[in-house]
């Protein structure tokens, strides 16, 4: 028999997060963390751990089959099988089992344990850079899967992997005592199927685990920021001396972002019209907002025109904004957009709150009547729905964006003054650079002054305009003119009594 194996990590990774991800024991379980963070030795220590809690056979043999999968075979040579082997294939344990390094490498682990029982199992290392690769998963059983880096593995890699887990050991060796997936990664960009699934998905039995930044933002005046240590990163007694914020220096901001600050990239070229005051994991909640009832009436923002969009939020007593619902379309106008959209939604989703106590805001230029029947969309949804209905004081950009940073940059007792639900995800990919100042086509880093007109520019414009009536800066002009005296006094006290 073989000696018997006691491994000690002297420098293990340190931190809140990275322990959930070694202790837990979901099918799958995923670990998403900026350079540094120690995500990659935490998953060879997993990796170890599970062939080490595998039940052992009618022998004492506990017998297990892994695949560490990585997108090329020159990443996973320098990286993972490098990574795997300073821990378990050094001087230190000689007695642990061979590696072989044909294609594909493998390591053949085979030690005894304190309590009598000895560990069989197989680690194989496999390159998988191409949906079409899959076909090197079939037919193979293995007890669980390890996905190294896992933004860089195609959507059609995995779900292969999660058909494959579980067939090892056989029901003759009591079969698995866990089979599943892991893996470490990167912030992948927000239209990556990764994202998908942790953020909108959330299958269940798929447990995805977020480490803190390396670095996070600190206001240094109302729209510019700069990056510090993060206090709570993780794994910093492993690095060297200033090792994320010496970085910074170096790199453009969305790279710091995403590889230092560990927030979703963005795939656009352009320049994200809110990206020094968005902050994604400060400002996106974590579960779908619901409307509160005790707490003031709705408030809506309008975007007219053919691809007309609706935002539905609340106002709270503290001055919070909390940003409950998205609702958009292509090809209607306002009356269809209101009967098949709109309106089945407040009655659905809503119906604690009639429609005759909530306000909405729209741009100013839906002020202008139809040629066809002279009614505009304001008049429109005042006269024909019973939706109060101001027009904002301006529709300059520049204007709407400061009233959108308002709530961003408002910090209330230690509480973002801004909270966007997770169900509002078209907004969420704006904000996270959808959002953007389209990159020109000049020598240089030059991008124009205008929002580029998207499928993100539509809603984003209506939340600008809800922002903007949520501080008051309505036409009062516009309502001299069309309102009442009588209700003129209501109508000041509503707004300005936000």
């Amino acid at each position: 028999m073989s000696e018997q194996i006691e491994v000690v990590f002297e420098t293990a990774a340190q931190g809140k997060v990275l322990s959930q991800y070694l202790q837990s024991r979901a099918r799958v379980t995923f670990i998403r963390g900026p350079l540094g963070s120690g995500k990659t030795f935490a998953s060879c220590q997993r990796v170890f751990d599970q062939i080490c809690e595998q039940r052992p056979n009618r022998n004492g043999v506990r017998k297990s089959r892994w695949l560490a999968v990585r997108n090329t075979y020159s990443d996973l040579e320098t990286t993972t099988i490098k990574d795997w082997k300073d821990l378990y294939c050094n001087d230190d344990m000689p007695s642990l089992g061979r590696f072989i390094g044909s294609t594909p490498p493998t390591h053949f682990l085979d030690f005894d344990l304190e309590d009598g029982t000895r560990v069989k199992a197989e680690l194989i290392f496999l390159a998988l850079d191409r949906p079409d690769h899959v076909k090197k998963l079939r037919g193979t059983q293995v007890t669980g899967f390890w996905l190294n880096e896992t933004k860089e593995i195609s959507k059609a890699i995995v779900d292969m992997c999660d058909g494959r887990h579980g067939r090892y050991p056989s029901a003759a060796d009591g079969g698995p005592s866990w089979h599943g997936m892991i893996g470490d990664t990167n912030s992948p960009d927000d239209d990556h199927w990764y994202y998908d699934l942790a953020e909108n998905v959330k299958p269940d039995d798929w447990v995805f685990l977020s480490q803190p930044g390396g670095v996070i933002r600190e206001q240094v005046g109302k729209n510019s920021y700069r990056w510090v240590p993060n206090p709570e990163a993780e794994n910093i007694n492993n690095l060297p001396n200033g090792y994320y914020i010496r970085q910074v220096q170096s790199k453009s901001d969305d790279w710091v972002r995403v590889n230092l600050a560990n927030e979703y990239g963005s795939v656009s070229s352009g320049k994200a019209i809110y990206g020094s005051t968005w902050q994604d994991a400060k400002h996106t909640s974590k579960y779908e907002l619901l409307a509160i009832p005790r707490f003031q009436k709705l408030l809506l923002g309008f975007d007219f025109g053919r691809t007309p969009a609706c935002i539905i939020g609340q106002l709270m007593p503290d001055g919070r904004l909390r940003v409950l619902k998205e609702l958009v379309s292509t090809g209607m106008g306002i009356r269809t957009f209101m009967d098949l959209v709109v309106l089945p939604c407040l009655k659905e989703e809503f119906k604690k709150f009639p429609i005759s106590g909530m306000e909405a805001y729209g741009d100013p230029a839906g002020t202008a009547k139809s040629p066809n029947d002279e009614n505009s969309p304001i008049g429109i949804l005042n006269d024909e729905y019973g939706l109060t209905t101001y027009p904002t004081a301006t529709n300059k950009p520049k204007q709407r964006w400061e009233a959108v940073e308002y709530f961003l940059t408002l910090d209330i007792d230690g509480q973002t003054g801004f909270e966007l639900s997770s169900a509002c995800l078209v907004l969420r990919k704006g904000f996270n650079g959808g959002y953007q100042f389209r990159r020109l086509n000049v020598s240089g880093e030059r991008y124009a002054d205008v929002a580029d007109k998207n499928s993100y520019s539509h809603p984003h414009d209506a939340l600008q305009y809800l922002c903007q009536g949520a501080q008051g800066e309505i036409n009062y002009q516009w309502l001299e003119q069309h309102q009442e005296d009588s209700h003129q006094t209501v109508i000041a006290d509503s707004v300005t009594g936000y």
